[in-house]
């Protein structure tokens, strides 16, 4: 039986008159309009096969834009304005079709931060699950500000080839569980497509939408079903059904613009009566920021402050795993920038920071559906008004990677946390063992990827994201950390205090401090602890061994030569992390080894990393590094500092002198 969608908070908050549409622009002038905008479409699409399309959606484009369709051409980026999305490629034409028609300035979405009324996407699905994303950031805003100052509507033309795609059907069921009654798609369907369709339409239905089929060639049905997405309280399908095309007719070209005038209008009038409710809202000043993108004042100091222990969320303990400090550090955005908005998925960060906002709590968990979750994500940041951020485990971002790709080609600002389930002993076990995911991530362009080791790497590489706006940013997360570890976090030196260290992407953690660097440990993430432990041991064994976290190597490749050189230095360098090696010996050189994990493994136990004979261990560190000193020549033959070995037999140090490293 079909459950009813969960109700709106906003519709509870007081209620601006609904604006007049459909009443001031007859439907007689449709057909004008229809015909204008095929013209252009057989004029401007090289595409025969896309000129079919298109022109079959004519006339419920034209009912759309004249009769329903709040936007005022004088102001294409009035923030109250109706969204319109184009997601299939098919359509494309209809967008500059009706923009040239209409009279308004064609905005693409690179030249403006805020998205234009009419917009194109390619990806398939893609933009159907971000127009799903708008409607989402709607309902947040308008339970936060009231329907006063947030009362629009998102329109989609979509194709029946993208109902199907995975990342749409997520994103429908995630529409019909959090009630967004706000979107409205229009499908079109020709007479060889109805069958396909007719596996797909149910679905919707039973996700939650009111779905419709009309007439594509019937302005009258149209109208109505139009009129009745209005009324209705749930999320609503139109399927405009096109007969099979006839000979094409010779119709004329109308630059009528008195045929737009009555839309025109509406859309004026309704922007004056908005700015007008504005000017005496008492949110004024925060709606204005949220909407320009702006940071409160003093965001930064009261963030570092928090950090530091002197706020109202203190995290003292020193060495927790990284999940726990971005849970924690969710928790104080959620007070310094309401405008973050954090949707997480069945296993991703569970925190009290990524409930809604607004007078109650509006669904934010998305559960399994994390590719629908990404593409919703992109909506919410080409809606405006809100910082997206997306909460999931590691190995999840092979299904997000669409949407992270297309937010990378968009360069929107969004920020994802993930966990590195499977590589890490967690309540499910094993899992998946996500080994090849930093490589591929880090190859994306316009994507940055932090690897915080440490609290302090942690609230660094979260303000860093939180300032980068031209492109997405991922923190990637440890949701275990074995006790000697944390012992090697407690050791680690604090030098700095006011200094953001992960700005530059990467930085000596300690050096030596009397014998000259003879071998650079360069690691990130939770390795940093395991890597202290092991230049701890070197040390002490009379090698001079330096440690660098490489958090965020985009950052980093950034940076001078010179800086670079300065922290790698000129002696060998062994890089550790618990993932493939592709692209490590960018930073290691010729000369450089790597420890990791090449294989997906066999199993892992708790207590240890141990992955198909590779053992990341600080006493495995140290074997490795004695090899490659071995290898340069660097003192005798079986002398390290004052220990001798027999020849062939590689030194290993005695474990017990690890401990009392630790405690040094």
């Amino acid at each position: 039986m079909e459950q009813p969608p969960p109700p709106d908070p906003a519709q509870n908050m007081p209620q601006s008159p609904p604006p007049a549409v459909g009443d001031d622009a007859p439907l007689d002038q449709t057909g004008r309009i229809a015909a204008s905008i095929r013209q252009i479409i057989r004029t401007n699409e090289p595409d025969s096969h896309h000129v079919i399309h298109a022109c079959a959606m004519a006339n419920a484009c034209a009912v759309l834009w004249s009769r329903y369709l709040r936007f005022d051409p004088a102001c294409p980026t009035w923030f109250d304005r109706d969204r319109f999305v184009v997601s299939s490629v098919r359509y494309r034409t209809l967008v500059d079709a009706l923009v040239t028609l209409s009279g308004q300035a064609a905005i693409r979405m690179d030249d403006t931060p805020h998205p234009a009324t009419a917009m194109g996407f390619g990806p398939s699905g893609q933009g159907l699950g971000a127009a799903i994303g708008m409607a989402m950031a709607e309902q947040h805003m308008a339970a936060r500000f009231g329907r006063t100052l947030v009362n629009h509507r998102i329109w989609a033309v979509s194709c029946w080839s993208e109902l199907s795609t995975g990342v749409a059907l997520e994103a429908a069921v995630l529409a019909g569980q959090m009630g967004l009654d706000r979107i409205t798609v229009l499908v079109g369907l020709s007479e060889h497509e109805r069958v396909q369709a007719e596996a797909a339409l149910p679905r919707y239905a039973a996700s939650g939408w009111s779905v419709r089929k009309v007439a594509a060639d019937q302005p009258e049905q149209i109208a109505a079903a139009i009129a009745s997405s209005i009324r209705t309280h749930r999320p609503c399908l139109i399927a405009c059904l096109s007969p099979a095309p006839d000979a094409e007719t010779a119709e004329p070209f109308v630059d009528d613009p008195g045929l737009w005038a009555s839309a025109a209008r509406r859309g004026a009038t309704a922007r004056r009566s908005w700015l007008r409710r504005l000017t005496k809202d008492r949110q004024r000043i925060d709606f204005e920021r949220l909407i320009s993108g702006e940071r409160p004042a003093l965001w930064r100091t009261d963030w570092r402050r928090s950090w530091q222990g002197t706020g109202r969320h203190r995290v003292s303990h020193p060495a927790l795993p990284t999940t726990s400090y971005a849970r924690r550090g969710l928790d104080i955005l959620r007070e310094l920038l309401p405008e973050v908005l954090c949707l997480r998925s069945r296993l991703g960060l569970a925190s009290g920071a990524t409930t809604g906002h607004g007078p109650a709590a509006l669904p934010t968990r998305c559960d399994t559906q994390v590719h629908g979750m990404a593409a919703l994500l992109n909506g919410i940041a080409l809606h405006g008004g809100f910082l997206p951020c997306g909460a999931a485990t590691f190995v999840a971002v092979d299904r997000m990677r669409p949407a992270l790709r297309f937010a990378a080609m968009m360069k929107r600002q969004v920020i994802y946390f993930l966990t590195d389930g499977g590589l890490s002993p967690e309540e499910d076990g094993p899992a998946w063992l996500p080994v090849e995911q930093l490589a591929s991530l880090r190859a994306m362009p316009n994507v940055a990827v932090f690897r915080p080791a440490t609290r302090r790497e942690t609230m660094e590489c979260m303000e860093l994201a939180l300032e980068r706006t031209n492109g997405p940013s991922l923190l990637t997360l440890c949701p275990f950390i074995p006790a000697s570890d944390m012992a090697a976090d407690a050791s680690m030196p604090n030098a700095h205090p006011l200094t953001n260290l992960c700005a530059r992407g990467g930085y000596v953690v300690a050096d030596s401090p009397t014998l000259p660097r003879q071998v650079t440990l360069i690691a990130t993430g939770q390795e940093v602890a395991t890597a202290r432990a092991a230049q701890l041991l070197l040390c002490e064994q009379g090698i001079g061994a330096a440690l660098v976290s490489l958090p965020c190597w985009e950052l980093f490749a950034a940076q001078k030569i010179s800086y670079r050189e300065q922290v790698l230095g000129t002696a060998p360098r062994i890089g550790v992390e618990a993932a493939s090696g592709f692209g490590w010996e960018r930073w290691l050189g010729q000369e450089g080894t790597f420890i990791g994990i090449d294989g997906f493994g066999e199993n892992v136990t708790a207590g240890t990393r141990q992955v198909r004979n590779v053992t990341i261990e600080p006493e495995h560190i140290v074997a490795r590094a004695l090899e490659v000193l071995h290898a340069h020549g660097n003192g005798p033959a079986g002398t390290i500092g004052n220990r001798r070995h027999d020849d062939g037999d590689l030194p290993f140090p005695d474990t017990s002198s690890r401990s009392a490293a630790l405690q040094n």
